[in-house]
């Protein structure tokens, strides 16, 4: 195996363990055992504001964010297994880093969409409270 493609190996790995890790994440998240922090999650000013909008965020994002994890493990799946099958060519390099790019683009694209619902989430909750101020 060339150096090359032991990089793309590499890449393909590191991108599969971070979709599971938002899996987890969003797993945790919408079963609210994932406490208001500042290191993982959906962290804007509206859901760090208090514990129910962060719970609101995060149950409201989970099926949004776990979608997002299936993206990374799919691309760093089918890019490991086609760098390990595959006779090294320029061909078979540029497809397997193609996938890994649209590995990547499906985890931003529905973590976006998932930050978009917690917000949503937490700004409801947020005017909630407000209300019932006196």
């Amino acid at each position: 195996m060339s150096g090359a493609q032991i990089s793309v190996l590499v890449a393909a790995l590191a991108l599969g363990g971070c979709g599971i890790l938002v899996m987890w994440l969003s797993r945790r998240g919408g079963d609210g055992r994932l406490p208001r922090n500042q290191v993982a999650g959906v962290r804007t000013s509206l859901t760090l504001s208090s514990d129910a909008a962060w719970d609101a965020a995060h149950r409201a994002s989970a099926r949004a964010t776990a979608i997002a994890g299936w993206g990374p493990i799919m691309g760093g799946a089918a890019a490991a297994v086609l760098i390990v099958v595959s006779p090294a060519s320029e061909p078979v390099m540029i497809t397997a880093a193609v996938v890994l790019l649209a590995g990547a683009g499906w985890l931003i694209a529905w973590a976006l969409v998932g930050a978009a619902q917690a917000q949503r989430a937490a700004r409801s909750i947020t005017d909630h409270d407000k209300l019932d101020r006196p």
